[in-house]
């Protein structure tokens, strides 16, 4: 029985249910909630409200996206687990360059220093101090996958080196990987990069890839066997919902529906309902998938973006 590293601990791949492939739980702290207090999400009780909701509407497990150094707090996620019942994935690995100071550490270690801590995070427990340093106290919570992220239109020197990190990490544990594209761009140079450093294409999620709504791309992307995971429903600032439909539905009839996963990337205090923003943690099972059913997705196309994607994504 294959089973997954959560705030529950192992749970079987099974038993993880309907998957949020790239949610917010917890943000606690860090350089961007200095800068925009909208991504303070630091209060438990809210958000075993919110994660309430998601359940309510037939939710199952969450995939928390925020790694160390910028806002994680393992104690906090695992007291969400243990009051609502659902088993959140914590994350190892790193945010986009805007997210820490520019002296912060990881432009210093070298690759194998830092994957020593990727690893020592997925095989023995997350830091508690989100490597914040100079002390290390592990939670008995592992991480279960690694975290990258480029820039806009760019892949930096130090991503570089923090995917080759990752890529010993994956070597290492088999921990599947998923990347952080800013605004769906340099997805074909970042899983290039993940690639050279002995990542299959088949263990990377593509994050945010919906904000470049390119058809060739995400045929191109797929066809290689990356995850493609979309996140604009809900928040029309982006683009119509009828853009990310579109999508869905061109890669079902290309054959590619095995390779989309949902998530919902509602990292902000006005997304939520708890906080009484919206469209809130449940919107993509509440709203979105009945909207799917009506434009003619069957059930075992949604069985496949919700369950049997991310399994194949987490356990390969």
């Amino acid at each position: 029985m294959t089973t997954i590293e959560t705030t529950l601990g192992p749970v079987p791949v099974e038993k993880l249910g309907r998957v949020n492939a790239h949610e917010h739980i917890i943000i606690d702290g860090g350089l961007t909630v200095v800068n925009t207090p909208d991504f303070r999400l630091d209060s438990v009780e809210k958000a075993i409200e919110e994660v309430g909701y998601w359940q309510a509407a037939g939710g199952g497990a969450i995939v928390d996206t925020m790694p160390f150094g910028c806002g994680r707090n393992v104690d906090k996620l695992a007291a969400v687990s243990q009051a609502s019942g659902a088993p959140i994935i914590v994350p190892t690995g790193f945010q986009k360059s805007s997210y820490y100071l520019p002296d912060h550490w990881q432009h210093r270690y070298d690759e194998a220093a830092i994957a020593a801590l990727l690893i020592a995070e997925l095989t023995e427990g997350a830091d508690r101090n989100g490597y914040d340093g100079p002390l290390v106290a592990r939670s008995p919570i592992k991480a279960a996958f690694v975290k990258v992220a480029g820039d806009y239109q760019v892949v930096k020197p130090t991503t570089r080196k923090l995917i080759r990190a990752a890529g010993q990490a994956h070597r290492a544990t088999g921990a599947p990987i998923l990347v952080h594209t800013e605004l769906g761009t340099a997805a074909p140079e970042l899983l290039d990069l993940l690639e050279a450093a002995g990542v299959p294409p088949g263990r990377v999620m593509l994050s945010h890839i919906d904000r470049n709504p390119d058809m060739r791309l995400h045929r191109q992307l797929a066809g290689r066997g990356a995850f493609l995971q979309y996140d604009t429903p809900g928040r029309i600032k982006y683009q119509p919902e009828t853009v990310v439909i579109n999508l869905l539905r061109q890669l079902f009839e290309a054959g590619l529906g095995s390779q989309l996963l949902l998530g919902g990337d509602t990292a902000r205090r006005s997304y939520w309902k708890a906080y009484g923003g919206g469209p809130g943690l449940d919107y993509l099972l509440a709203v979105f998938t009945p909207r799917l059913r009506a434009e003619g997705f069957s059930e075992a196309d949604l069985r496949l973006i919700w369950e049997e994607n991310p399994a194949r994504w987490l356990t390969g």
